[in-house]
């Protein structure tokens, strides 16, 4: 049984970021979309996931590349929690 899902950014979507924002950096990327670069790299590495506000911030600079949610973002299920 799911015990819920979560929306996390999309394999690969590091890289096409940089390419799509001209970036070398995940630091200018970050820069770019508006949020802090520590979160930005826990988000990117799958230690956070993006909230509200990250994702608001990365679509709106997205869009006008023509990004879409579904082009970054995937709802992936929680897996069940064992009992001990």
């Amino acid at each position: 049984m799911s015990q819920g899902a979560t929306i996390r950014l999309r394999q690969g979507a590091g890289e096409r970021l940089k390419r799509v924002f001209d970036c070398t950096t995940n630091t200018q990327v970050a820069e770019s979309i508006g949020v802090d670069q520590g979160h930005y790299s826990r988000v990117l590495n799958g230690r956070a996931d993006p909230g509200p506000y990250f994702q608001g911030n990365l679509l709106l600079a997205a869009r006008d590349h023509g990004l879409t949610f579904d082009d970054l973002f995937e709802v992936v299920e929680l897996e069940e929690r064992k009992s001990a």
